[in-house]
């Protein structure tokens, strides 16, 4: 009873600011529950919003961010403004987790003023006693009941969503709220945290000018985190760099996140400016390590030869691949997919970095997919995301930097790579003996099927598609024409009872009434046109 009172509690919360920031309106400007075009007015409000209801709907802005599929431009540009910036919770506190998790004799000095404050941890720098300079990153306390409670709630509209709105439906809103509660689960266990830092590190060890700060353990806790402290600024324009250094480096960044992607499949998937450090002596230092993405091999292989085409200017082979990565229906319109394709693709061909938004390709490519009814998986967004943030990083560094050159040299090493692994004896043959049952069965099958043909007996079957569609669609058409069936004998007999008796008329008309406001609600209710 206590957890559905809270939940009703933060629930009428987060309607009151949904109220006061106006996000009906929203909702009919993204597409949810209407049709309205997209104001600048309209996304400041829904990022406000957002800043005030707290970390889970900070990170939900930041999931949305990467979805110019589901939202406008101007929506997409608002969100990438979103502050994860909350006062600091008490020292005292700070002091006690640490005493709690490490012990007061690891730790010889803490400094008081947190380096940064956000809603899910805060970070103090610190001597350890053996005298390493280190930071501690430490979990704000009470989020992961907070979080839990919001998800609740989340979880209540999208179900509420997903059966009444045929667009909450082609939105994917449920596996949204699914991939929603993955990060946030990954982003508050900092055990995670340190095994994916450590991962990451082993990726970044070919290349000397990019670092990752160093997991000192045993000091690790779901908590707490205790890391290598590297001293260095945020990535701006004025870098001070040689043109030389900052160009190697731009060049040696963005491909690192390509082979991210594309040969290991495991992939730092937050590179903001806030997360990538230029330091003292000229290197890149990856932090924040809490969202890391992940993709299964035919993915990840898939992805690898997305990218070469894109890079190659193939129409043909992009949506080919595309379609192979996505969920298609009865509805999908895919010969007009390909021809947009056709018509859309060359524009990015060949051009340099500085020409080209952040991600406009990829975004692109995601859009059309979703007016053609086409639903692309949601690993798709947040890889387009995170090479757009990288690439924001380059261009910084480098503005000559031509991307689609870069991708196109370091997916043919790829999938070079990709080749050389799958012929390695062991993997070869084993896929390889995998095969061989079934080619060993088909001179087998294919005699039977013509002597099958030869004596007429070979039979066919046909199964028809969405046939618990077309039944649920019957049944509602029945039942609300038996409805209205009832409605107006009701009527009728009480128009005829009134002669008889009154109160008998009157009963019978409330109830025609009362039946045919609720016909009128189940339609209203029910996805689609009235």
């Amino acid at each position: 009873m206590a957890k559905r009172f809270t939940r009703a509690r933060r629930a009428l919360e987060v309607t009151r600011i949904a109220r006061n920031r106006r996000l009906v309106r929203v909702l009919r400007e993204i597409g949810v529950v209407g049709d309205r075009p997209a104001t600048r007015e309209g996304a400041v409000e829904f990022r406000v919003a957002l800043e005030q209801l707290g970390t889970t709907y900070l990170k939900l802005g930041q999931l949305l961010s990467s979805r110019p599929d589901l939202l406008p431009d101007v929506y997409i540009e608002e969100l990438g403004k979103l502050v994860d910036d909350v006062p600091p919770f008490p020292f005292a506190e700070v002091e006690r987790i640490v005493q709690e998790d490490i012990g007061d004799d690891t730790i010889v000095k803490l400094e008081p003023e947190p380096l940064a404050a956000a809603s899910i941890a805060q970070i103090h720098e610190a001597l350890l006693a053996d005298g390493r300079d280190v930071v501690i990153k430490v979990r704000r306390p009470g989020v992961v009941e907070q979080v839990d409670l919001d998800l609740d709630v989340i979880r209540s509209a999208v179900g509420f969503l997903d059966k009444r709105s045929e667009t909450a439906q082609l939105l994917q809103l449920r596996a949204l709220a699914e991939e929603l509660e993955v990060h946030l689960r990954a982003e508050l266990d900092f055990v995670e945290e340190a095994s994916n830092t450590e991962l990451i590190a082993r990726q970044m060890a070919d290349y000397d000018d990019l670092i990752v700060p160093k997991v000192i353990r045993p000091y690790v806790t779901e908590r707490l985190l205790v890391l290598e402290r590297i001293r260095g600024e945020r990535v701006t324009a004025d870098h001070g760099l040689p043109a030389e250094q900052a160009a190697r480096l731009a060049r040696d960044f963005f491909r690192a996140y390509i082979r991210q992607v594309t040969l290991a499949g495991v992939y730092h998937a937050d590179p903001h400016r806030g997360n990538v450090s230029l330091t003292n002596d000229g290197r890149l230092a990856l932090l924040d390590h809490g969202l890391l993405g992940r993709l299964d091999d035919e993915t990840r292989t898939t992805l690898s030869l997305l990218l070469l085409a894109i890079a190659g200017n193939r129409s043909d082979d992009v949506g080919a691949l595309l379609l192979s990565l996505s969920l298609t229906t009865l509805d999908s319109n895919e010969p007009a997919f390909l021809h947009e394709l056709h018509r859309k693709l060359p524009r990015y061909h060949w051009r340099p970095l500085a020409e080209i938004s952040t991600g406009e390709a990829l975004a692109d490519l995601q859009r059309i997919a979703l007016r053609h009814e086409i639903r692309l998986p949601t690993s798709f967004a947040l890889i387009g995301k995170t090479l757009s943030q990288a690439d924001s990083i380059a261009r910084l560094l480098d503005p000559e930097l031509d991307p689609i050159a870069l991708i196109e040299q370091e997916s043919l090493k790829l999938i070079f790579a990709e080749a050389e692994e799958r012929l390695e004896p062991d993997r070869f043959f084993g896929t390889l003996l995998t095969q061989l049952a079934s080619l060993s069965r088909l001179p087998r099958r294919v005699a039977e099927v013509a002597e099958r043909l030869e004596a007429g007996t070979l039979k066919v079957g046909v199964v028809p598609t969405d046939l618990e569609g077309t039944e649920h669609m019957l049944r509602s058409v029945a039942n609300r024409v038996g409805a209205s069936l009832i409605v107006v004998g009701l009527l009728i007999a009480s128009a005829l009872m009134a002669r008889v008796s009154h109160a008998v008329a009157l009963a019978g008309f409330c109830l025609s009434g009362l039946l045919g406001l609720y016909m009128v609600w189940r339609i209203i209710r029910t996805p689609g046109e009235l």
